[in-house]
Formats: structure tokens, sequence, C-alpha cells
């Protein structure tokens, strides 16, 4: 995998979520009729719990840093995921934010946002969040997102008559910020979807083709079974069903859970796009219990018997937002350590 110019061997990413420092809570950035930030204070120590959340990565010997979305309330139990169906839309012109709850029991309590009106960009969503990374490292990182495919099925539309209307302008708005962001200098980018598991339907690849429509930066999606506190939402692996949307996905790297019983089947992976990157988990974002680097380091070897060590991103399975700060980075530090071992071994 190509990195800044250089060929690397074995990257390795976290995905996307990393536990806060205690002392940061609450919600740190605002809504579209609020300042970016909060309060200044809320400002300070976001950007320094960014620079640790970097710091810790490089000492994993990351190769692609997360921004740890250190602006997400992880600690606040049970409603970890409110920034999911808010963060964005309540950024974007066209939504109110509080409409009906979410569908079934556990998305209940998350108040759907409405789409009352266009969907158009008005100002930067992330420019925070890249302005803190750069200022925490000197190594490349990603900035994660939800999809506009996924973000379309858990909104209330109460403006567009066709469904996928609301996707496309989703898609529309989310091409902006990300040209905005590559013009800051932002080199990764992630989706994240938790959609594709759930319908194989090709519109979300148009929907990806018209968001990524220009954007020169490294492209990631991460395809999420669900990991709220260790609970799922998908108990099946679609891997083999999912492979056309893989083959037509305009990203260059696409990762997926791997480690835990129900998603362990490797074979269907042969059957992988042979021009993108396949990123792989390799410990467990389900189980506290931390890996040593021999047990990581043979899991990684079990998958380069399905794909190529330039072609092969080692990670963990998802985030680690909901974990300790001392079992996260030791499931890190271990992960880098396999890698290390493995490569010795190339």
């Amino acid at each position: 995998m190509e990195i800044r110019g250089r060929d690397v061997l074995l990257p390795t990413s976290a995905v996307s979520a990393f536990p806060r420092p205690h002392w940061l809570q609450g919600r740190i950035l605002g809504s579209l009729a609020e300042p970016v930030y909060r309060s200044h204070n809320l400002r300070v120590a976001y950007e320094d719990a960014s620079k640790l959340c970097a710091r810790e990565q490089e000492l994993a010997g990351l190769d692609i840093l997360c921004d740890g979305a250190q602006y997400y309330e992880w600690e606040a139990p049970g409603f970890q995921l409110e920034p999911i169906f808010h963060f964005i839309p309540e950024n974007l012109g066209g939504f109110t934010p509080y409409g009906p709850p979410g569908d079934g029991a556990k998305y209940a309590p998350f108040y759907k946002a409405v789409v009352a009106d266009t969907i158009e960009w008005k100002r930067p969503i992330f420019e925070a969040v890249v302005n803190a990374m750069k200022g925490a490292t000197d190594k490349p990182f990603k900035v994660a997102f939800l999809g506009p495919a996924q973000q379309s099925v858990i909104v209330d539309n109460q403006h567009y008559g066709d469904p996928m209307d609301v996707a496309r302008d989703l898609a529309v708005a989310m091409n902006h910020e990300l040209k905005y962001l590559q013009s800051m200098g932002m080199e990764a980018v992630q989706l994240i979807d938790v959609l594709a598991p759930y319908t194989q339907d090709m519109w979300q690849i148009d929907v990806q083709e018209i968001m990524f429509d220009g954007v020169d930066v490294l492209k990631f999606w991460h395809v999420c079974y669900g990991s709220v506190d260790g609970q799922r939402d998908v108990f099946e692996a679609k891997t083999r069903e999912m492979i056309p949307l893989f083959e037509a996905s305009p990203v260059d790297v696409i990762h997926l859970e791997s480690c835990s019983a129900e998603f362990s089947d490797l074979d269907p992976y042969r059957d992988f796009p042979k021009d993108k990157v396949l990123g792989l988990g390799v410990v467990d974002a389900k189980n506290v219990m931390v890996e040593s680097p021999e047990v990581i380091a043979d899991r990684i070897r079990r998958r380069l018997e399905i794909v190529p060590p330039d072609r092969f991103l080692v990670s963990p399975d998802c985030g680690l937002g909901y974990f300790s700060r001392t079992t996260a980075y030791a499931k890190l530090r271990n992960m880098g350590k396999a890698v290390e071992i493995v490569r010795a071994e190339l």
C-alpha cells in the first residue's frame, strides 16, 4: 500500500474511535446555529485530547492515524449513538434536529433528524477535527464520518418525494465538505457504513461516486456490523453478497470485522477485488481481554494466505471508543508489535 509515495508492507491503522481522557466531557463542537466550539475551554481540552490520541497511536507504531472522534460522547452509557444520528444533520442546511424517535427499542432514545427542506452544505463540519489533528501529529491521519447512504435511512424525510434524493443530496453536501477538507491538506477519509450488510443495492455506490467526485485523497470504507458497548446490529456475515459492491466502489481501502466467530470465515475474501486494499480486523473490539502480540501475529499470517502483504491493512475489528484508554492502547500496542514480528518474516 502506498502512503505518501512510499510502499508500505502491512500498513496499520485504527478504525475511528478512541476513548477520551476522563477530563474531556460533553459535546465539543456546535451545531449550525452555534459557534464551531461551544467554549474556548472545550477547544483547548479537545485539542489536548487529540494530541494524546495521536501520540498513543504513534507509540503503537500505526502508519495512518485516526482522529479518534474525540468530539463524541463515548462515555455516556446507552447514548453513544446520539452523535451518529445528529452530528452531520445538525451542521447541514435543510434539517431540523429532533423529530420522531428512532425505529425499534435500540434506537428509540435517539430522535431522528427531520429533513424539512433541501439539504445544503453551509459551513465546514470537520474543519476543527482536521486542524486539531494537524496540530497533534506529522503522520498521515484520516477523518471518519457516517456515509450519506447510511445517514439517509436514519432520518425522517418530510421534504423529498424520492428517498434516494435524500441520499444524493447528502452526498452532494459531503462532496463540498471533503473538497474543503482536502484544500486544508487532509490526506485520507473514512466512510463508516452499517447499511451494506443489510442491503446490497447498487444505489449505495452511486452515492459514493457523487460524494467522492473530484476528491483526491486516500479513501477508506469501514463496513461496520455495529459495536455499541460490544453489541452488534448484524449477526450474519454477508461478505460474498457484498463483493459486487466492493468491486464497484470508488474507494481505495475496504475494511471489515473478522475476529469474532460470526465473521471469521476468510474464504469469501479470495474473491475480493485485486485493485483495492483489504483491511481485516486482527484485534477483537468486542472483548476487553488484550490479545498477545503472538496471537495477533498468527491472525495476520492466516489473513496473508488470502491477500498479499502489499494489499492488506492491519487494524482492529472496529473502533475502540468503548474501552478504557489503558485497554485500547494495549490492544493497539500489541497489534503494532505483531506487525513488527510478521514484517520481519516477510
